[in-house]
């Protein structure tokens, strides 16, 4: 095909081109159709250029939604000496977003690179400019970008076929954190291309121009579900994030879980697109976790983790319990890395390291999470939380952080805050015995984390007096950067375990606090548990010393049968039809909305605080708790004592 007569369009019916993948026709730029490539599968497939000969130009118009991971073409008919020889030329898209341009003559291959980068959701027309013994040329809306002089004459391409939006072979993606652990790939363009012609000389004057129309590409944000208050609960819900992105998930209608609350506007995430790995979500958008159980060697490539786990293989989300008095839910993960390689395996079982994190939400927004990791070797090198703020496409970690992240609390009240201003600390040693820690992001509620004080053994220090929370300061960062910042996770499928971000045109993520170490609750020889407090506070970390000794230190129970159990954050009576307590609160053990599981119920039951009958509603919430063996009453009750308070609860009659 000649290079006046070549030319690819969106809305022509051309039978010698063959379409790939996922492609959708939306309205184009200077005609009424344009193709969205997925970034996935979508590309097209023809004849290469023949006949080129002399001065040519190469001319696209095009939208980008996201930066391709690697130089992506936007029209391939190059063929290097892994295809038998050099020949051609391939127009493309690089990492940052800036056009390539590469062209083989009779002295060798040429690759000029753009200086710019192309703004996203935005039409842009790139002609790319050949002319013999001369010049090649790059211009992005009529301004040239690249230039660079070219001798010998043009080599046809002997490619046997030419191809738009996608690579002629796999190619490793950019910014490797460990190259071993991330590996080649196809890549496919992701945004919108309407046309791209061939046509002899240089561009004719005024064709260029900037375009001020807008692409028909929506802006992709994480989805967290209708916005404001809500219904106190848990539900299954299917959180669209993009269409070519949702199309790929071999999944039913109800694939994720969503909690909200009807006194805040934050809720909790358990979305496939972070592998279920839990989120909170504060009202304005900012997304956080606790991470995750992860662990290194005896046959994982890289680390094993769940962010590892691209579709949900191993990792699974159910609702164990949601009424009115407390939502529970359960995360059941492998750990796994990008071959899908699950390591430490058992040489007898066959079993590897599985873990069970259990989600336990009050209506008030304070949480427990009980991590149990099962495994041959509990005690080896694991990781059990790192304090990750996930960002949507068009957020950095400086949007979303301030630039002192940190705050650290004791239980004596005394608190420290830190500052990456001047590079990442190595230690947060202030204050002693810290064991609460408050994220400092620019949110109205902030993500906080309370554990015990006591002694723990940790993976690299051995033992130690009081928790650990080391910040993240292991990789290098780029120039400009206060934060790491990475997008091998979340949404991405390609296999690597970490990825250095250069722009915001996809999900990605950053970390302040990495394997944080606090007393283990439980261990056996093939479990090892730990619980924490979390969720997201308005508060000064130091103001949450009642919290954590409500919950620490919980006010003594006299009168009846039972004790506090830390990983419900419950009260665990035995069952009666009436029931006759004293929480014993102080000062040293405050009562902060208690929670109560009447095991064994018998029926509804009546509550009278402080010898007062309260009703169920916003200050008193009960919900049933069923299993095949018995039926338990969940009460939640709000109130705050720093003095006994006396419960009774009695069956109705």
């Amino acid at each position: 095909m000649s290079a006046s007569s070549y030319r690819w369009t969106a809305g022509d019916a051309q039978t010698e081109y063959t379409r790939h993948g996922y492609l959708v026709a939306v309205k184009g730029l200077d005609t009424e159709q344009a193709l969205t490539f997925d970034g996935f599968s979508g590309y097209v497939s023809g004849p290469a250029p023949t006949g080129l000969a002399g001065s040519f130009h190469i001319a696209v118009n095009l939208a980008l939604a996201a930066y391709p991971w690697n130089v992506c073409p936007l029209l391939d008919a190059l063929t290097l000496e892994r295809d038998g020889g050099e020949s051609g030329f391939s127009i493309a898209i690089d990492d940052r977003g800036r056009p390539r341009f590469a062209l083989v003559t009779s002295t060798g291959l040429h690759v000029l690179n753009g200086e710019m980068a192309l703004d996203l959701y935005r039409w842009h027309r790139v002609v790319f400019e050949y002319e013999p013994g001369t010049a090649m040329r790059i211009l992005v809306d009529g301004q040239e970008v690249g230039r660079s002089s070219v001798s010998g004459t043009y080599r046809p391409s002997e490619a046997s076929e030419a191809l738009i939006g996608r690579t002629r072979h796999e190619i490793i993606p950019t910014g490797p954190i460990r190259p071993y652990a991330h590996l080649p790939i196809t890549v496919y363009f992701d945004g919108l291309i309407e046309a791209v012609t061939i046509g002899s000389g240089v561009a004719p004057a005024g064709s260029v121009g900037s375009p001020s129309e807008l692409p028909e590409l929506a802006p992709r944000q994480l989805p967290a579900g209708p916005a404001g208050k809500g219904r106190f609960g848990a539900t299954y819900e299917y959180l669209r994030y993009y269409d070519g992105w949702d199309r790929r998930w071999r999944v039913g209608e109800h694939p994720d879980v969503l909690v909200r609350f009807d006194e805040a506007d934050y809720r909790v995430v358990f979305w496939r697109g972070t592998n279920y790995i839990p989120c909170w979500v504060s009202g304005e958008g900012v997304w956080y976790t606790n991470e995750f159980n992860e662990t290194w060697g005896n046959g994982a490539t890289g680390c094993a983790e769940p962010m590892s786990d691209k579709h949900c293989a191993y990792s699974h989300v159910r609702i164990i319990e949601s009424h009115d008095a407390r939502v529970v839910v359960h995360w059941r993960y492998a750990l796994v890395d990008v071959l899908d390689v699950r390591p430490r395996k058992d040489p007898v079982s066959g079993w590897t390291d599985f873990s069970d994190e259990v989600y336990t939400i009050y209506p008030d927004g304070t949480a427990t999470r009980s991590i149990t990791l099962h495994s041959t070797q509990p005690m080896d090198s694991h990781e059990f939380q790192e304090s990750i703020v996930v960002l949507g496409p068009g957020q950095r970690p400086e949007d979303v952080l301030e630039i002192e992240p940190v705050t650290l609390a004791n239980m004596a009240g005394e608190a420290k805050t830190y500052s990456w201003e001047n590079g990442r600390p190595r230690h947060l040693p202030e204050p002693a015995r810290a064991n609460i820690a408050v994220i400092n992001t620019k949110a109205t509620q902030r993500p906080y984390m309370i554990v015990s004080d006591e002694p723990c053994l940790t993976r690299d220090d051995g033992p130690q007096p009081a928790p650990l929370f080391p910040p993240y300061y292991h990789e290098t960062l780029s120039e400009g950067q206060k934060f790491p910042w990475w997008n091998h996770w979340p949404t991405s499928d390609i296999p690597s375990d970490g990825r250095r971000a250069v722009a915001a045109d996809r999900a990605s993520h950053s970390s302040v606090l990495t394997g944080s170490e606090w007393a283990d609750y439980k261990v056996t020889p093939t479990s090892r548990q730990r619980v924490m407090l979390h969720g997201l506070t308005d508060r000064k970390a130091e103001d949450l010393v009642p919290l954590a000794a409500a919950w620490l230190s919980p006010a003594p129970l006299s009168g009846a049968e039972g004790q506090f159990d830390p990983v419900e954050k419950a009260y665990v009576l035995k069952g009666s039809s009436a029931i006759r307590a004293t929480l014993e609160g102080s000062t040293e053990t405050p009562i902060i909305n208690p929670a109560f599981i009447v095991q064994d119920c018998p029926g509804e039951l009546s509550v009278e605080i402080d010898g007062e009958a309260v009703s169920p509603g916003k200050h008193l919430r009960l919900g049933w708790r069923h299993s095949a063996e018995r039926s338990d009453l969940v009460i939640w009750v709000e109130i705050s004592a720093t003095r006994p308070v006396h419960v009774s609860f009695q069956v109705r009659q």
